[in-house]
């Protein structure tokens, strides 16, 4: 029981700190003050980032609201069963989905146009990335559909042998059938978007690499800020390869471990998500510039109102012992 109690309370503060993060990232990029006078960043970034944080603080609550009820074997209805498992199936394909289109757009955004398709993504990029992000989301929906036919509870299912669950004794066409649709569901939900995310990775780190040795060779001091914007989105793009790595690699480990049970599974599988989304958000914070500025401003904000909160506290409290004594005198006499 006590095992079970802390591992409840790693994955909540795990969970705690991926939403907040993310949910500030959103509150930030929201916000109409921050870094004045100041570059605040285009609203292709923004709306890029934002999405990405979206997805990310979904995924860390889908996640663990997943694992609770495996560990605590209260989803006795398949309903609910069914929802929650549905939405964390789109959070996860959606994340994917929407860091592989952020990905694209610095892509697109830094490396020059060598042919005309290319340019014209580059020319109207704000509105390649929005129709991406609502065409992406509405296939991911359809395509995640297929959670509300099986039968999963999450005390014996992972989310990984779902499919398994009620194809045990379907026939031969059907095997079939599920085979073709789930290898559709894994060339367009996951091989599509990783591939553009590693070839965009790709292209925007030898670009920019060359670029930079290029700028520090000639020393000039106007290229200073474009060559430190450079050296930021290089450790951007390197950092974030790296997180999703090593994210896929613990779940992947973790699948091909049998003798896990499913509740070491699932805790792993949150674990791992949490992580990735709590790193994720850290990685934009501090590697944006324009987003940066926006957190720092505000935690700023923040520190002055509980500074003035305090005093105000503080004089109410130096007060009232005076009234009290009065009331206490009065009482007296």
């Amino acid at each position: 029981m006590n095992s079970a109690v802390i591992g409840i309370t790693v994955h909540c503060m795990l969970t705690c700190a991926g939403v907040l993060s993310n949910l500030l990232i959103i509150l930030c990029l929201l916000l109409p003050w921050g870094g004045e006078g100041q570059v605040k960043g285009s609203g292709a970034v923004n709306l890029a980032v934002a999405s990405v944080a979206g997805s990310n603080a979904l995924l860390c609550l889908s996640s663990t609201l997943w694992f609770l009820l495996a560990i605590l074997n209260k989803c006795q209805h398949q309903w609910a069963c069914k929802t929650i498992l549905y939405i964390l199936v789109v959070s996860i394909y959606t994340s994917i989905w929407f860091t592989s289109l952020l990905c694209v757009f610095y892509c697109a955004k830094i490396l020059p146009a060598q042919s005309s398709l290319f340019f014209r993504i580059k020319k109207n990029i704000l509105q390649w990335l929005q129709w991406g992000l609502v065409v992406s989301l509405v296939i991911i929906c359809t395509m995640s559909s297929y959670v509300l036919v099986l039968d999963v509870y999450p005390s014996n299912s992972t989310l990984y042998n779902t499919t398994a669950v009620n194809s045990s004794g379907a026939d031969v066409a059907q095997q079939n059938t599920t085979s073709v649709f789930f290898g559709l569901c894994y060339i367009f939900l996951v091989a599509l978007p990783v591939g553009l995310m590693v070839s965009s990775c790709v292209a925007i780190l030898v670009y920019l690499c060359k670029h930079v040795c290029r700028m520090e060779s000639g020393s000039s001091e106007f290229s200073s800020p474009q060559l430190e914007s450079h050296k930021r989105v290089i450790w951007m793009i390197a950092t974030q390869v790296i997180l999703y790595c090593l994210c896929i690699l613990v779940i992947a480990l973790t699948n091909a471990i049998d003798s896990l049970s499913s509740i070491t599974t699932n805790a792993i599988f949150n674990l791992a998500l949490c992580c990735y989304a709590f790193g994720t958000s850290v990685n934009c914070i501090v590697r944006i510039s324009h987003l940066n500025r926006r957190v720092s401003h505000l935690g700023k904000r923040l520190t002055s109102y509980g500074s003035l909160l305090w005093r105000g506290c503080l004089a109410s409290y130096q007060s009232n012992p005076n009234a009290s004594g009065q009331n206490q005198n009065r009482a007296n006499q």
